[in-house]
């Protein structure tokens, strides 16, 4: 497999990925996987990071709504900067240069142009003091005023990372040139890695001050992120309401990029009610969302939905507790650390098979489909977009795993057909007989009663055929009143109910437990083991009794979550 191409970063990561001018989210997810499954966090760290900046500076860039072609426009930013400088003069020219010794003059190559940058660097103070002192600056001079900065003052011992003058240069760039790309790429790296945790509750305001248009959501959202984490909610909300009454109305894509993103940190610290709130709002301006988005916000309300309808003895279940652990350091988490965390609670899940039945019982009151669907999403996203899975799974031992697993499944069919046709005994024939012997003799009596009162009536005798024939008519015509009308109406129902039932509760102690086994052995998807069950019945004409066992396993939350998860064991 070749090398990236590294030196494209950090200025134009899009040609570091090699994605088309054109590209989509999904396409920017593949590329990142295809060079995380290449250099893993755990074995190239510092490789990993510079990849992973660079995915979230795109990743960034394309919630906005920043234009394809601004990526380009932020790598190219200042490059015929050095070109527009004037050259000192001479009067010989640069390709001749005089012999001594009187002969022809020997060929020099001319001389690289010092670029405006190293140019300032070399004569410092004094290019800061010109610099500072003018009135309109261009782009590139305030960047090398910013640089200035930092080699000019040095930082404190308490803060080596404290770069307050640098920063305060790129912000005062941005309000002379709002749109200039290659300044919006330096701030938001700044902002994104270079802030101590004591200083972002007063830099914000100041950035909003700097920046009133809706780029100040962009570019801070990280330090609102980190806020989340560090700071009491309390803080939080009030920051934003200051820092918002600074802004002006700007694209409202950009208010809805930050809360939708925000929104997944704030909502596990937030009151419901303030969650609530801007999920309504998002929802009401959804139109507005691509389809990258859409997704977001379905994963937000969601997660609203579940920890709002939560029961804390739910919680305290070791293995759903794993998987709150898991979908919040998805949520709040980054890098390396919330990588190998997530990869932790999914190992944990994954040899936990007793504590996930337990988690999710079979049968319950409680609807466990928004946990499911957030595990699903979750884990979607992180085999996307880290590379955390296990090598493809041994096709010859899983086909032998499923065979014998239908052997074990098979075994239990015998009981369960003979209590099977009890059941149907019980609530079919049982009360046919039971009902047929009453109504037999109640129907004999009155036909005895009838028949002598007839008689005597009529003073003749009745007990020709026709009323032997009335006889027979009379019982035979309750068997077709019950089995057309009494069991379809008050029996067969409850006799369904009571086989599903049964079938759950064979579910539960005789197929789970093997079934557990049987995906833990695979290391696949749900959708692939159980495909490959349904194969091998197939192929040993067992497909009607099977269908009635994957139909419990496409609706066992438990075990799809535990089988999704053996995929990122190893």
């Amino acid at each position: 497999m070749s090398d990236p191409a590294w030196h494209h970063l950090p200025h134009d990561p899009r040609s570091f990925f090699d994605l088309a001018e054109d590209f989509d989210r999904r396409d920017l997810k593949r590329a990142y996987g295809k060079l995380i499954r290449q250099f893993k966090p755990e074995t190239h760290p510092q490789e990993f990071q510079r990849i992973r900046a660079a995915y979230e500076q795109l990743e960034n860039a394309e919630r906005y709504g920043r234009s394809q072609t601004e990526s380009q426009n932020a790598a190219d930013a200042w490059k015929s900067g050095a070109a527009s400088e004037p050259q000192p003069k001479s009067d010989t020219s640069p390709s001749e240069i005089p012999d001594p010794s009187g002969g022809r003059s020997a060929p020099k190559r001319p001389a690289a142009p010092v670029s405006p940058v190293d140019e300032a660097i070399a004569k410092r103070r004094e290019s800061y003091v010109r610099l500072s002192q003018k009135h309109s600056r261009t782009p590139l001079e305030y960047y090398i005023l910013a640089v200035l900065s930092d080699l000019l003052v040095k930082p404190s011992e308490k803060n080596p990372k404290q770069r307050p003058q640098f920063l305060q240069w790129l912000l005062d760039g941005l309000q002379e040139h709002p749109q200039e790309p290659g300044l919006i790429s330096l701030v938001a790296g700044t902002l994104r890695g270079d802030v101590p945790d004591d200083q972002i509750v007063t830099l914000l305001p100041r950035i909003a001050k700097a920046i009133r248009s809706s780029m100040f959501y962009r570019l801070t959202e990280p330090l609102w992120e980190r806020l989340l984490i560090d700071q009491p909610f309390e803080v939080f909300e009030r920051l934003i309401q200051e820092c918002e009454s600074h802004l002006r109305q700007g694209d409202p894509r950009a208010r809805l990029a930050f809360y939708l993103r925000i929104l997944r940190t704030a909502i596990w610290t937030a009151p419901p009610e303030w969650t609530q709130s801007h999920l309504e709002t998002l929802s009401a301006q959804a139109a507005d969302l691509d389809d990258s988005m859409q997704n977001d916000l379905e994963f937000v309300e969601l997660l609203h939905s579940y920890l709002s309808s939560t029961k804390p003895s739910e919680s305290a279940l070791p293995a759903r507790a794993t998987m709150e652990s898991f979908l919040r350091t998805y949520c709040t988490g980054d890098g390396p650390v919330a990588t190998a965390e997530m990869a932790r609670c999914l190992d944990e899940i994954a040899r936990d098979s007793h504590g996930v039945q337990a988690s999710f019982p079979i049968n319950q009151d409680s609807d466990d489909h928004s946990l499911f669907l957030l595990m699903m999403m979750a884990t979607s996203d992180l085999a996307e977009t880290t590379g955390v899975i296990a090598p493809s799974p041994d096709e010859q031992k899983n086909n032998r795993q499923a065979v014998s697993c239908l052997r074990d499944l098979k075994s239990t069919l015998e009981d369960i057909g003979n209590r099977v046709s009890w059941m149907d005994s019980t609530y079919k024939w049982l009360p046919f007989a039971g009902l047929y012997l009453v109504f037999g003799i109640l129907f004999t009596v009155i036909w005895l009663i009838a028949m002598t009162i007839i008689n005597q009536v009529t003073y003749s005798s009745a007990s020709g055929p026709i009323s032997v024939l009335m006889m027979i008519a009379g019982l035979l015509s309750f068997p077709v009143l019950y089995f057309w009308w009494f069991y379809p109406k008050y029996l067969a129902e409850r006799a369904e109910n009571a086989r599903q039932k049964y079938f759950a509760t064979c579910y539960t102690k005789r197929w789970r437990g093997r079934l557990f086994r049987y995906v833990q052995s695979c290391g696949e998807s749900p959708s692939e083991s159980l495909t490959r069950l349904n194969e091998a019945a197939a192929f040993h004409d067992d497909t009607n009794w099977m269908n009635l066992v994957l139909g419990f396993c496409h609706g066992d939350l438990g075990l799809l979550i535990f089988a999704r998860a053996q995929l990122f064991v190893g």
